[in-house]
């Protein structure tokens, strides 16, 4: 870390408690705010927000239940934004982000959160990097000024990348190149996407991150870790007036950061059947994948396509899993994936199964290809569609229920779809699918252009 000098020593930790601010708040200050309010089902969320005039958005939820808050800062960049041959930067910089900054030194970060008896931690996508943290609610100062921080000062050092660049491959060692499935399905979902930002995996390639230089790390960081390219989202015990002051006197101060180009849209078209068949070294019996691509998050048909799956594959009532599961007794298990591979813009839907020794792939497509064709013909059931519905409603609202939840929501929505209360905007989407809605999606993307992925044990 750089040396300084006792008085920024000082400043620094007089701003740690809120006796004074590193930022300037001349250059920015509130230029917009307003008010957004969602309901459904007796869930009301009632969410507050303004906006700096150097970009950040800012979504405040009050809630005095409990004397907490949680914050999430989304950055708008995730894995579909790296360049070939510099794969794994979104990633990575979650790990940098808590290296120590001008003021904090490594693991200052962690330390300080914790000491105060909260909790943090951070996601990468392929289309957000998120980090969020949850404390009592006093200590409102110290959460901003970590932040901001980190946010104008990170310490992008030869020896901080050398060590996270370490550490992320360990990482992949751990999570996914010694785990059985993992790394053939995504794998196969990126080769899935070949050609989109979405054609390779979130964590990125050890090559790519071997090749990359300080200078090209500090140019991601540059590009995408400015205020314009962040949402922040405050739930909990807190004053919105204070949290718009305070926000102002630590973030106000940042320069805006050069500003991004759309994101390219992603065809969802398919020409022909994709299959693999891969050998799993750690796979002790095989792993079947079928499925298709389908629509985005953004599509008017989500909705109807997530709840026609959920009714096909989730839980073990429903048709796929109690036909295989129970009544052919041809698989041990069933999964939905359809939340893995892609990301907001591209979207499939699959069924993973664990067969029972000596059922083939073969006989497990024909039972399922059989059952989409009376979906197509017939739909399913209002008792099926309640049920699904059902699903997605407990999960909203089990989301919803904790200031984390709601901040993740929140940022997400705003992020993504720039309605801070999407979460309830969506359920309602929801609870309006019919199930006519599901027998025409079923015949619009349940086609003979299948995904197909066969994860055998190694011979």
């Amino acid at each position: 870390m750089p040396k300084r000098s006792v008085w920024r020593r000082l400043a620094a930790l007089l701003a740690l408690f809120g006796v004074m601010s590193l930022a300037s708040t001349a250059e920015a200050g509130v230029i917009s705010e307003g008010k957004k309010v969602g309901t459904v089902l007796g869930i009301e969320m009632k969410v507050r927000h303004f906006t700096l005039g150097n970009g950040l958005r800012v979504y405040v939820l009050e809630d005095h239940s409990t004397p907490m808050f949680a914050m999430h800062i989304a950055y708008h960049v995730g894995s579909r934004d790296e360049k070939a041959g510099r794969t794994g930067f979104a990633h990575l910089f979650e790990h940098m982000m808590f290296k120590g900054s001008e003021n904090v030194p490594e693991g200052g970060h962690f330390r300080n959160i914790q000491g105060a008896g909260g909790t943090v931690n951070a996601f990468t996508t392929a289309d957000v990097t998120q980090y969020h943290q949850t404390v009592p609610s006093h200590y409102l100062d110290m959460v901003l000024w970590l932040e901001s921080d980190r946010l104008q000062s990170l310490a992008v050092t030869e020896e901080n990348f050398d060590n996270q660049r370490d550490a992320v491959k360990e990482e992949k060692a751990m999570r996914y190149d010694n785990q059985p499935y993992l790394l053939p399905l995504q794998e196969f979902f990126a080769a899935a996407w070949s050609g989109t930002g979405y054609g390779h995996m979130t964590i990125g390639s050890e090559a790519d991150l071997t090749a990359a230089s300080t200078a090209d790390v500090q140019l991601f960081f540059d590009s995408y870790y400015v205020p314009n390219n962040a949402v922040m989202a405050i739930v909990g015990d807190v004053d919105y007036e204070e949290v718009k002051r305070k926000v102002d006197q630590y973030f106000g101060g940042l320069a805006k950061g050069p500003e991004r180009t759309p994101r390219p849209s992603i065809d969802h078209a398919v020409d022909e059947p994709f299959s693999r068949v891969v050998e799993d070294r750690l796979a002790r019996q095989p792993l079947y994948l079928l499925g298709w691509k389908t629509v985005s998050r953004r599509s008017p048909d989500y909705q109807a396509v997530r709840l026609m799956m959920n009714a096909m594959l989730r839980g073990d009532s429903s048709r796929l899993t109690r036909l295989l599961k129970d009544d052919k007794r041809m698989v041990v298990a069933s999964i939905p994936t359809d939340s893995m591979g892609g990301g907001i813009d591209a979207g499939m839907s699959a069924g993973a199964f664990v067969p029972v020794p000596g059922t083939t792939f073969g006989a497990i497509q024909d039972v399922v290809r059989t059952e989409v064709s009376k979906v197509k013909k017939r739909g399913i059931s209002g008792k099926e569609l309640q049920k699904a519905q059902n699903q997605i409603t407990v999960d909203v609202v089990s989301s919803l229920s904790t200031n984390n939840g709601r901040a993740r929501e929140i940022a997400g929505g705003a992020l993504f779809f720039d309605d801070p209360t999407y979460a309830l905007t969506e359920l309602k989407k929801y609870r309006q699918v019919s199930t006519r809605d599901i027998t025409r999606v079923a015949n619009k993307y349940l086609t003979d252009n299948w995904l197909t992925l066969e994860i055998v044990p190694e011979r």
